[in-house]
């Protein structure tokens, strides 16, 4: 598969789209489950979440 080639760029472009719908439901989920908590326990929450999030897609992939 050459680098420029049509199905190439569809590809990595389908992949890009999936990784940022993924990216912004996965901001929407560590929001809504971190929006009662405390100040202090909520910005833990947010780094502990977005962390985890990158952590499992770097496996995963």
């Amino acid at each position: 598969m050459e680098f420029l080639s049509t199905e190439f760029l569809w590809a990595l472009l389908s992949i890009i789209f999936s990784d940022l719908v993924l990216a912004g439901d996965n901001a929407i989920v560590i929001g809504m489950a971190a929006r009662k908590l405390p100040l202090e326990q909520q910005k833990k929450a947010v780094i502990w979440g977005t962390a985890g999030a990158i952590g499992i897609r770097l496996l995963s992939t």
